[in-house]
């Protein structure tokens, strides 16, 4: 697919978005994809690491990976490899970046970077991948081991310093590496511990982003575990449900990245074809649901998202922005992004949800 053509299947999104149309005639250009639900780590800010999924755990096989690259590689720009779990846990999960890069799709991935070892740099390396983000909730060792419980700070933090210095050494400009850092707990870092760490990445990182905690819904809506931002307005419809989709270990077509549950199961797609699952009567019905405001009895995920707790930015919802910034990022790279960010933030009244500090 060429680069204009998935711009022009994001403005086309946001046409139908805008009209209301709950079978939209687009398809969607982002997809996130589940290698695995498992993980190794206790963090408090997440539903898996405080034992509240549910659901079976279990890790994708490539051979469902390749039947789910085959069925939406025609519309597809981006896939992000991470949902509920930590994505290297799945011992296929380099096999799985190559298949998609060899297809014509970007691979991104989320990580903890606890298992990225020596060998995993290595592999990971020279996988394909174009952007990588790890996620490393801490200036310091106290702030850091408080959020993601069973890790070890510097064991961790060597880890990402590995990758970065390994990458710098083939003089490879790919993968686009993030630095993604929750604000839990700013009290427990100092200013002074803060450019201390930071100075750890100068000339290794491309960029470094602070971003708000989720609450996965109301599922910490009360939780005294960390403080988080309140919605005082909702901004539905999730735009979201025009633009993206979310496939679980499993095959399960799920509406939305915190339905780690699968409280509302689309489809799967061993069994049904996904273009027929885009427009099925499950996603049709959650669209109208978003489009009258009723949406929270059939998904009460919704309740406290911070998804629908973004306010739109020069017309533009969050869902969409999120796919069109991708769409960009094929004309101009993945730095087209960090500017984004920076305008949002200089837009948005009340600070936007993620902001650069390097």
């Amino acid at each position: 697919m060429k680069k204009w053509q998935i711009v022009a299947r994001n403005l086309r999104a946001w046409q139908n978005y805008r009209a209301g149309n709950a079978r939209p005639d687009n398809l969607p250009s982002y997809f996130w994809i589940e290698p695995t639900n498992h993980c190794n780590l206790h963090c408090i800010m997440c539903p898996n690491g405080t034992d509240q999924i549910h659901f079976p755990k279990g890790c994708m096989p490539l051979t469902l990976f390749k039947e789910i690259v085959r069925q939406i590689k025609p519309f597809t720009s981006s896939v992000t490899l991470a949902v509920g779990g930590e994505s290297l846990y799945n011992k296929e999960f380099f096999d799985m970046v190559r298949h998609a890069r060899m297809e014509g799709i970007k691979v991104l991935l989320n990580t903890n970077a606890t298992m990225l070892d020596a060998k995993r740099a290595q592999q990971l390396l020279e996988s394909g991948l174009s952007h990588v983000s790890f996620a490393f909730d801490g200036f310091n060792k106290i702030q850091y081991e408080k959020a993601r419980v069973g890790a070890d700070f510097e064991k961790t933090l060597n880890n990402i310093i590995h990758f970065l210095e390994l990458k710098k050494s083939h003089a490879k400009s790919d993968p686009y590496t993030v630095l993604s850092m929750l604000m839990l707990d700013m009290t427990l870092a100092t200013p002074q511990e803060q450019n201390q760490f930071l100075s750890r990445f100068e000339g290794l990182i491309d960029e470094v982003r602070l971003r708000e905690v989720a609450t996965w819904g109301p599922v910490f809506k009360e939780t005294d575990q960390f403080s988080f931002r309140k919605n005082v307005q909702l901004y539905p419809p999730c735009s979201r449900l025009w633009s993206t989709a979310v496939v679980a270990w499993n095959g399960d077509l799920l509406p939305c990245i915190y339905d780690v549950n699968h409280d509302y199961v689309l489809g799967n797609i061993q069994k049904e074809n996904f273009v027929d699952i885009w427009n099925g009567p499950g996603m049709v019905a959650l669209r109208k649901s978003m489009l009258d405001g009723t949406f929270r009895t059939l998904l009460p995920l919704c309740e406290h998202c911070i998804v629908l707790g973004s306010p739109p930015l020069l017309g533009l919802p969050s869902g969409i922005r999120l796919t069109l910034a991708d769409a960009l990022t094929n004309l101009w790279g993945y730095r087209i992004e960090k500017m984004a960010i920076r305008l949002a933030n200089l837009l948005s009244r009340r600070g936007f949800s993620a902001r650069t500090i390097n």
